[in-house]
């Protein structure tokens, strides 16, 4: 049968799933293999959290959930915005998500037709640019550069030719770590809504700062979409729950797609959320252990001549220039993983134009095993370039 598959299924595959899946086939044989590929933290739950989830399996009702989550999470929600951001939102904002990649989906049904133009920075996180190809809109990718953090400026928005109609923003960002100044944001935030320009606002790695804490754009602009997840920060990557902060008529709209796409969210997953997302203290020591991470890290590809990058201001990223030594990152990356015993990310995977350049470092494990990593390539480096 002839066209079997649609046009907007087809998109790329994550390299760092791929580097994964080869990563844990050379494990399965018995190789030593350090994962600084995906995003994922590599700090374990604590054994008070798993006493709880434990609890909650025997003890609770683990039935269907209202579509966009149930009101004590969502006025969870509400409280830790109000903490956070000093930022005051109703539960009417909030819907709860199976995951960021959820929020992602749900947030451009409900805000654009198909064909619309979205605007947004290179380098990029892949799933951004594969969502919006299968939901079939139009994508003008803007170039940054190391300067800027590879952000947008309200500079380079000025600069678009065309009409689109929404612009995706990730501060701090997959795969840079950077992140935009409050300056901008505001001047951003006022200067779309002005425009009628849709912001959804990626605000996932927030919390996981190493210099000063991120705003929310939902506090300079409130018709923007927010997406937030408790994956990262919260450490909560495979139980796959999220949120979007949106205008009361969004979220309404919101209910109703996840109604008929999704029925819920996971409904202990969302449980565990309730309960995590007070454990503030904990999971600050995360944030020590990153910025450990990243130093070390950063010191070390120094001492090699390796250090342009963008500014790793947060999440736990370092988006490596490595054209010193190659102009085959995907080649470099594969070398690495088979000889040195270190996975990572070529940045193919984040920009299809320059990111033969660069290689992307998660630096979400225990600091040993990034220490590890550092000396295994420093040792290849060393003995191989």
């Amino acid at each position: 049968m002839k066209n079997l598959l649609s046009k907007r299924s087809r998109i790329k595959p994550f390299l760092a799933i791929d580097m994964l899946t080869q990563a844990n086939k050379l494990k399965s044989k018995g190789n030593n293999i350090i994962h600084m590929d995906v995003g994922e933290p590599g700090i374990k739950p604590s054994k008070k959290l798993l006493k709880h989830i434990q609890h909650l399996i025997v003890k609770e009702d683990l039935g269907y959930t209202e579509p966009i989550g149930i009101p004590s999470l969502r006025h969870k929600i509400v409280e830790h915005y109000d903490r956070w951001y000093g930022s005051k939102i109703h539960q009417d904002n909030v819907a709860i998500t199976s995951g960021a990649s959820g929020a992602f989906v749900l947030s451009l049904l409900a805000a654009f037709d198909v064909g619309d133009e979205i605007a947004i920075m290179t380098p990029y996180y892949p799933a951004y640019i594969n969502t919006l190809k299968a939901l079939g809109l139009k994508i003008n990718l803007l170039k940054g550069n190391v300067s800027n953090g590879f952000q947008p400026t309200l500079k380079i928005l000025k600069e678009i030719k065309s009409n689109f109609k929404g612009l995706v923003i990730a501060s701090p960002a997959n795969p840079t770590g950077s992140i935009i100044n409050q300056e901008e944001i505001i001047k951003i935030a006022h200067w779309c809504k002005k425009k009628n320009i849709k912001i959804i606002s990626d605000e996932i790695y927030h919390g996981i700062e190493f210099e000063s804490k991120s705003d929310t754009f939902f506090e300079y602009n409130n018709n923007a979409l927010i997406i937030n997840s408790f994956s990262k920060y919260f450490n909560m990557t495979g139980w796959r729950i999220g949120w979007i902060v949106a205008p009361k008529k969004v979220i309404q709209t919101i209910e109703k797609l996840s109604m008929a796409l999704f029925l819920c969210p996971a409904n202990l997953a969302q449980k565990v959320a309730l309960y995590t997302i007070d454990d503030y203290s904990i999971l600050e020591k995360n944030i020590k252990i990153y910025r450990k991470n990243r130093d070390f890290l950063i010191e070390n590809f120094s001492k090699l001549g390796l250090n342009d990058y963008s500014p790793a201001d947060g999440a736990f990223y370092l988006y490596l220039d490595v054209s010193k030594i190659t102009t085959d990152s995907k080649s470099l990356a594969l070398k690495l993983l088979n000889e040195a015993g270190v996975s990572c990310t070529p940045g193919h995977d984040f920009d299809d134009v320059d990111g033969h350049k660069y290689i992307r470092f998660s630096y979400a494990g225990e600091f040993n095993d990034i220490k590890n990593a550092a000396s295994r390539i420093s040792n290849w480096i060393k003995t191989k370039t």
